[in-house]
């Protein structure tokens, strides 16, 4: 107990840190989700476990900072902040080892869709303006973003088709001088299959990247009896088992363990989800594990 309260104090020391020394005004903690990672040894989970990532809410359930950690050092190698206007993002900025690296802006349409995207790089002593989107909708999916340099010339144009499910079919990016999409994906094909239920339960997946590399791959999902998702498996293009990813819930359909096996059916990652509340602003005495 004493060693957990020892984490719970250094977590909000160091917040209050990184709030401070980045000029961000102190963020309200209602709730904080932990995923530990448990060491895995021949297959076995073992007792050891630490801390790799942490979801933090205010109390309108608004997650304002995730939080990512090394495993081994615990030292925070990447979060990311959020600000609301009500409950829209109104804007993002993304760090590394500390150091901001990019920060984007986001403003709505009257259906709250995101109409436009501003997106800045940061390097050390310089901020670059890098592109602004904007977005075309069709039964609220967005089917055209083009994106525009500081100059108002175009950067690059994204297509995209979706079915009723909306699940995107085809991406296909034309691309302008040395602009490209931040995910760096010229061209994406989605080949879906669905239950009787509408649930997705097979996909093949088409990737083609700027760098002109390739990412194949086939997802099967299968669900439990409360209709939440249970195991994800992904194959090679040869049809190769990679991996498979199983889910457990509590009774209340929360999500708690995440099990990773191999293609053996070794587990290889173990994560377990810790659901924590502060009712008070005394978060060290007043800590309440919900789920």
């Amino acid at each position: 107990m004493r060693l957990f309260k020892l984490f719970i104090v250094s977590f909000f020391l160091v917040l209050s840190n990184y709030n401070s020394a980045q000029n961000r005004p102190p963020q309200n903690v209602r709730r904080v989700v932990v995923t530990s990672k448990y060491l895995v040894e021949n297959g076995r989970r073992t007792s050891k476990s630490r801390a790799v990532k942490q979801d933090i809410k205010d109390s309108l359930d608004r997650i304002h900072t995730i939080i990512y950690r090394d495993f081994e050092t615990q030292a925070i190698v990447r979060h990311i902040w959020h600000t609301f206007s009500g409950k829209q993002i109104v804007r993002t900025d993304e760090f590394a080892d500390g150091k901001l690296f990019r920060f984007r802006i986001f403003t709505y349409n009257t259906d709250s869709l995101l109409a436009k995207q501003d997106v800045y790089m940061v390097k050390p002593g310089d901020t670059a303006f890098y592109v602004s989107l904007n977005y075309t909708y069709k039964d609220r999916n967005p089917i055209k973003i083009e994106a525009f340099n500081s100059k108002g010339k175009r950067a690059y144009k994204v297509r995209s088709t979706y079915d009723s499910h909306g699940t995107e079919l085809v991406r296909k990016v034309k691309t302008y001088k040395n602009y490209i999409p931040v995910d760096s994906i010229i061209n994406l094909t989605c080949t879906p299959t669905y239950d009787s239920l509408g649930r997705k339960v097979n996909e093949q997946i088409s990737k083609t990247f700027a760098d002109g590399s390739k990412f194949e791959r086939e997802y099967k999902y299968e669900y439990n009896k409360k209709g939440l998702l249970s195991a994800i498996e992904e194959y090679a293009p040869d049809k190769r088992l990679i991996l498979r990813k199983t889910l457990e819930y509590n009774s209340k359909g929360i999500l708690k363990f995440i099990s990773i096996y191999n293609s053996d059916e070794v587990l290889v990652d173990f994560y377990a989800l810790r659901y924590e509340l502060y009712p008070t602003a005394d978060r060290i005495r007043n800590r309440i594990i919900e789920y």
